[in-house]
């Protein structure tokens, strides 16, 4: 039961910080929250929580105690913040940018005379 509970507040935590992060730079009203206009908000930040859970898991910073942290323990914490930051950051280019992108071979001019030293 300790291990749920601590496992649920390190689901909540990641999600109340998305929430109040994109609530703090685009302040939207109140009631944008709870309309179908934010539900891609929700599942990404439902998704960076159980990205920063599971990251959790697998260095087992969940199963420290925090009352006295050594360095290692805080180094730890902080690798897995920084993982969870940019295994995110890497996922939703992914999702959101790469597959919008248009792929084409580079354009190249054609090189004439003019081309080189002379």
């Amino acid at each position: 039961m300790h291990r749920g509970l601590k496992l649920a507040i390190h689901i909540a935590l990641p999600l109340a910080a998305y929430i109040s992060a994109y609530a703090f730079v685009l302040s939207p009203a109140l009631g944008w929250w709870v309309s179908p206009d934010s539900r891609v908000v929700w599942l990404t930040a439902v998704f960076y929580a159980v990205l920063a859970a599971l990251l959790e898991i697998v260095f087992r910073t969940e199963r420290s105690s925090w009352r006295y942290v050594s360095v290692q323990d805080a180094i730890a914490l902080v690798r897995s913040t920084f993982l969870t930051m940019a295994a995110f950051l890497v996922i939703m280019f992914v999702l959101v940018r790469a597959v919008e992108a248009e792929w084409s071979p580079p354009q190249i001019p054609p090189c004439g005379r003019r081309c080189g030293p002379g």
